[in-house]
């Protein structure tokens, strides 16, 4: 139909407080929604990093064949033996999606201050991965904040210190090493300790920054060694806070006088592909005779924090997405009906004059079309002055169970307002196109002489 836009325009000036209104409703429901895209996809992108990279999981973690639930209290029948290590490494790295692996050692111990000991789990870090995963871009984005130590500075960073170890912040705090390497100047020092019921003692703990370690072996031996708390920091998860202790893989395995590890965690260049890598490395893996079990990082039995914050949070905005768009559609909807109605004898005339029930019902769905664009269009506009406002505020956050902060960004993804705004462009066509076939079943006469609701 020849001018179908250019009326369509003009009719959208008829009534205009009506169409304000519904331009409004349009484009504050593709902002909420689409400001809320951007905070759902950001708190994703840092509960998977401190998943994958802080808690040194990897995307895809790979166990000797029921090891995820026996390898630290039976370590000698489930953990991962040199052979295995390498048929893991040279599996990984015939796949081109894997960016790197690594060798990582859980175990269990006591640490002491001279005076009482308390439960850890250690685990035994290869220090080069660190320095590569610490120094990545997803680590420096998303979560810097937290993969920063609260004291000191990262393992890595001290080669000469033979026995390094890094303490969570709750575990410091019940040795009361509240003190660190760097804090003393020259060579660790011994510092003997008064009577520990004396009130000095708690002083003479944090005189130093020695710690003991003691475990028992693969074979059963007891082993202690002496170590240097070089930084305290915050686990990803606040019910590790008590327990956590970093080390070196190589300090770890000569404590365990062991060769082994607990698991061999693998990291993509995309995430995406987790589940596929996950699912082609244990296929290879036991066709080559090596019984091992591959989780994605999303399975909760690895990350259960991870799985059930996102489903939570995932449950919650598609409940508020229902309910904005059903708002949104309901605006569209009551502001067509009264339209259409108030121009009921206008179609009568245009069915009249020789105007098809679809050409009819195509100069208001013009209407509809144009009003969503404009409402759309003002939504994106204003979703990303609040995010930007947002960013320029620097508001954190603290999530639950996270005991760092995370930096609200709301800002949205391509990807999400192209799927808002096609979303919220149909539905509201698909309403107009309803009510106004609903208004067209009637006869062209009684549409002539219809009087308007």
């Amino acid at each position: 139909m020849t001018g179908g836009w250019r009326l369509a325009a003009r009719n959208l000036g008829r009534n205009r407080r009506r169409n304000m209104a519904t331009g409004l409703a349009v484009a504050l429901g593709f902002a909420g929604l689409a400001l809320l895209g951007g905070y759902v996809t950001h708190a994703d992108a840092f509960l998977r990093t401190n998943a994958v990279y802080l808690q040194h999981t990897g995307h895809v973690v790979i166990y000797n064949s029921g090891g995820l639930a026996q390898a630290v209290a039976r370590p000698a029948r489930f953990s991962l033996t040199q052979a295995a290590q390498a048929a893991i490494r040279t599996a990984a790295a015939g796949d081109s999606r894997v960016a790197f692996s690594a060798g990582y050692l859980k175990a269990m111990g006591l640490a002491g201050n001279g005076c009482r000991s308390i439960p850890f789990i250690a685990l035994g870090i290869d220090l080069d991965t660190q320095r590569r995963i610490l120094t990545g871009p997803e680590v420096l984005t998303i979560s810097a904040a937290l993969a920063r130590p609260v004291r000191g500075r990262q393992l890595y960073e001290y080669p000469g210190v033979e026995g390094r170890v890094g303490l969570a912040a709750g575990l410091a705090a019940l040795l009361g090493k509240t003190r660190i390497l760097d804090d003393f100047a020259g060579p660790p020092q011994v510092v003997p300790l008064p009577d520990c019921a004396s009130r000095e003692t708690a002083a003479a703990i944090a005189s130093d920054a020695n710690v003991q370690l003691a475990g028992m072996t693969l074979d059963g031996s007891m082993t202690a060694t002496d170590a240097d708390v070089v930084n305290i920091f915050h686990t990803p998860s606040s019910d590790t806070e008590d327990l956590v202790l970093h080390t070196s893989l190589p300090t770890l395995q000569r404590l365990y006088d062991t060769d082994v590890v607990t698991y061999v965690a693998v990291f993509l260049h995309d995430w995406r592909d987790t589940a596929g890598v996950a699912r082609d490395l244990q296929a290879k893996l036991r066709a080559a005779g090596v019984t091992v079990d591959a989780y994605a990082f999303s399975d909760e039995r690895v990350n259960p924090y991870y799985a059930g914050s996102m489903a939570f949070i995932n449950s919650m905005a598609g409940f508020i997405v229902l309910i904005v768009a059903a708002v949104v559609v309901l605006g569209v909807m009551n502001a067509t009906t009264l339209t259409v109605y108030e121009r009921s004898r206008e179609l009568g005339t245009l069915r009249a004059l020789g105007y098809t029930k679809r050409q009819a019902t195509g100069l208001v769905i013009r209407e509809v079309a144009l009003l969503a664009l404009l409402g759309v269009s003002a939504g994106f506009a204003l979703a990303h002055a609040v995010a930007a406002l947002v960013s320029l505020a620097g508001v954190t956050v603290n999530p639950p169970g996270v005991p760092g902060t995370m930096r609200v960004i709301l800002t949205p993804g391509p990807e999400i307002s192209l799927a808002l705004a096609a979303s919220l462009a149909l539905l509201s066509l698909a309403v107009a196109w309803a009510v106004v076939r609903r208004r067209l079943r009637e006869r062209t006469s009684d549409l002539l002489v219809a009087v308007n609701a």
